[in-house]
C-alpha cells in the first residue's frame, strides 16, 4: 500500500477553509485542474471532469463538519489504483489552519512512481490553488 500526504498551512481561520472546501460538490470551484464536476447519488457520489479530458468518479465515505473532515474512495478513473481511499482534513491552529489532503492506495502492475507522483501533483496545485482562492474572497 503507498500512502501519501500533502500539507499546506493557510493563513486562515479553519471554518473560513471549511466553508469551501468541506463541499463535496464544490472541489472544481477551487481545484484549477477540475474544469466541471456532476453530483449524483443524493450528493454521495461525484465525477469530477479534468482540464485535460479525463475522468474519475469518487464516492463519498464519511463526513464529520464538526472535525473539519472527508473522506472518499476511487471509484472509477484513469490511474491504475485499487483500495484508493483519501481524506481532506483542515485542523485549526489558533487564526491560522493545517489543511492535510492524504491518500492510501494500491497501484496495479509497475506504475507506483507514476501515480504517487500524480495524486502529489493534484494534492499540490490543489491546495496552492485554494490558498489563492481564500485570498480573493
Amino acid at each position: 500500500m503507498t500512502s501519501i500526504q500533502v500539507t499546506e498551512h493557510l493563513p486562515y481561520p479553519a471554518e473560513a477553509v471549511w466553508a469551501l472546501i468541506g463541499d463535496f460538490g464544490g472541489l472544481h470551484r477551487w481545484h484549477p485542474q477540475v474544469r466541471r464536476l456532476d453530483l449524483s447519488w443524493e450528493g454521495r457520489i461525484r465525477t469530477l471532469h479534468y482540464a485535460d479530458g479525463s475522468r474519475a468518479v469518487e464516492r463519498l465515505e464519511a463526513r464529520n463538519d464538526a472535525a473539519y473532515r472527508y473522506v472518499y474512495a476511487l471509484v472509477d478513473g484513469w490511474l491504475p489504483l485499487q483500495a484508493c481511499r483519501s481524506r481532506l482534513e483542515v485542523r485549526p491552529d489558533g487564526e491560522r489552519c493545517l489543511v492535510t489532503w492524504s491518500s492510501d492506495f494500491d497501484v496495479l502492475g509497475d506504475a507506483e512512481r507514476v501515480a504517487e507522483a500524480v495524486m502529489r501533483t493534484t494534492y499540490r496545485v490543489g491546495l496552492g490553488a485554494l490558498a489563492a482562492a481564500l485570498g480573493s474572497l
